[in-house]
């Protein structure tokens, strides 16, 4: 019981701990601006990954929330993918997830690109992926706090898509540690209090094909949610030229 409370005042943040959530999301955006620039054919995962965490260093965030993940290609349908030495090819997927930390507090994004043009089964997935955020966003939007309610939404949409594919919750709170209470999980008892800041980040992912994963971060208000995160998504935004 105790443990609980903890949890719930630690989720609830004051204006300067939302401000430090912001500042490190900013210089997150940042360094995916940077990171786009640099992409090029032939370029590895891990070389992308050392050029991720030196950028956080020049900008006065050196301390990450997690590894960096980044995947190119087939290693997009591994949700916990490390970057290895797999090089970038004209039509891969790309995903990024990553964060930094400002006075201890995380920042937590995902992004998902192609490598030139996609194929309509890229779009396809991308698009549904982006509609049960959306979905899930227009929920708290609405006033809903049930955090099983709100996983529903979005996995009721993709599970009709494709069969028991998004593999994790749709969220968690985040703060001075990447995985905070409360979450958004399909047997979640969770009620997200006002104050508190989550991840939505439905993802597909199918194996020897690749994976989609998008992921915001939102401050749950007393009207309904504020996005933090301005990295653009829309599908026209994740086509990158070769």
């Amino acid at each position: 019981m105790k443990t609980k409370l903890i949890h719930e005042v630690r989720a609830i943040k004051n204006k300067k701990e939302i401000a430090n959530i912001i500042k490190a999301q900013r210089i997150s955006e940042r360094v995916l601006g940077d990171v786009l620039k640099v992409l090029k054919t032939g370029i590895s995962e891990i070389e992308i990954e050392n050029f991720i965490k030196k950028y956080f260093i020049k900008y006065g965030a050196p301390i990450l929330s997690f590894p960096p993940i980044v995947s190119f290609g087939k290693n997009t349908a591994n949700i916990h993918h490390e970057p290895s030495k797999t090089k970038l090819k004209k039509g891969d997927t790309i995903m990024f997830d990553f964060g930094c930390t400002v006075n201890h507090y995380c920042s937590d994004m995902t992004r998902t690109y192609f490598w030139s043009e996609p194929n309509s089964k890229q779009k396809k997935v991308y698009l549904n992926v982006l509609k049960a955020q959306e979905l899930a966003l227009d929920k708290i939007q609405k006033g809903e706090r049930r955090a099983k309610v709100i996983d529903k939404v979005s996995r009721d949409f993709l599970g009709k898509r494709y069969k028991k594919n998004f593999q994790h919750g749709l969220g968690h709170g985040v703060g001075t540690v990447i995985h905070e209470w409360p979450n958004f999980k399909p047997k979640s008892e969770d009620i997200i209090p006002v104050g508190c800041v989550m991840t939505i980040e439905p993802g597909i992912y199918l194996k020897g094909f690749g994976g989609v994963r998008i992921e915001d971060m939102v401050l749950i208000t007393k009207n309904g949610c504020v996005n933090l995160t301005k990295a653009s998504k829309s599908l026209e935004s994740a086509i990158l030229s070769v």
